[in-house]
């Protein structure tokens, strides 16, 4: 078996940011043979110079993202000195934004952690969120920034989870046929409602595989019945024409809730 190969990420808070970038670059190459070694909170040269040995001795790949501009140029005079592969993630950017904004970077690694009024904003609708989800309470639906509607299995609760992780306060409610919608639904501004729709084939094999250690009415299911809940909502839908509609349709939930973000508030978001 061949030999995995090793990235080492190098960071001074935790590396999430750095494994969250290589992994939306790995999905590019078919089945890479790599592996993780995730070395947070670096704060000295005398740690840097540890770990790049060890990564010299493994014919390893660096990956960092240090605020420190004196740490960066350290990595990068190590790895170039010894032929070592790296990739400075952070420090393009800040030098880009540095001449952009006319201002030095803070080169402080702890702002990125600084628990602030957005901090708590986002814990607020994460709870709201849970609170409101899939139909379990309309009480508060009057403080949602968004409410979601749709049918069962078109991504309604992973979309309003994501929202809630941007700040967002949602509300989830699930249609079910010919059964009436609760009517707080109806007392809200009707433009900050957002249906999610699904291709029948799509969501017939999202719910087989759903209920597939499940016993459960056959009707959940079959295809025909799928197509009339479709219908249905395209109807309902069709009555309340300020609803926003998203297809859901081979879209993962970043790509929905940016949708959704768009729709309702534009593209431009503040920092």
């Amino acid at each position: 078996m061949e030999r995995l190969k090793k990235i080492f990420i190098l960071s001074d808070a935790t590396g999430q940011t750095a494994m969250d970038i290589l992994r939306a670059t790995l999905v590019q190459f078919e089945n890479p043979q790599v592996k993780f070694t995730v070395y947070p909170k670096i704060d000295s040269k005398e740690k840097l110079k540890t770990i790049l040995q060890e990564a010299m001795h493994e014919k390893g790949f660096i990956a960092y993202t240090l605020v420190r501009k004196e740490l960066r140029d350290f990595i990068q005079k190590f790895c170039k000195k010894n032929c070592i592969a790296y990739c400075d993630i952070i420090g393009p950017p800040i030098a880009a934004l540095t001449k952009f904004l006319g201002q030095p970077a803070l080169e402080n690694p702890t702002l990125l952690r600084k628990v602030d009024e957005k901090y708590f904003q986002r814990i607020e609708a994460i709870e709201f969120t849970l609170n409101h989800d899939d139909g379990k309470s309309t009480q508060g639906i009057f403080l949602a920034d968004i409410v979601l509607v749709g049918l069962s299995r078109t991504s309604k609760t992973p979309t309003s989870f994501f929202l809630a992780q941007q700040g967002f306060k949602v509300i989830n409610v699930p249609i079910i046929p010919y059964i009436d919608l609760p009517k707080e639904i109806y007392q809200i501004d009707q433009g900050k409602i957002v249906c999610l729709t699904m291709s029948p084939e799509v969501l017939q094999k999202v719910r087989l595989a759903r209920m597939r250690h499940y016993h459960t009415d056959s009707s959940y299911t079959d295809l025909k019945k799928i197509f009339e809940e479709v219908e249905y909502v395209h109807e309902l839908c069709a009555k309340n024409r300020r609803w926003k509609i998203v297809d859901t349709t081979n879209k993962s939930v970043e790509e929905t809730s940016r949708e959704i973000i768009n729709l309702l508030y534009g593209r431009d978001i503040a920092f």
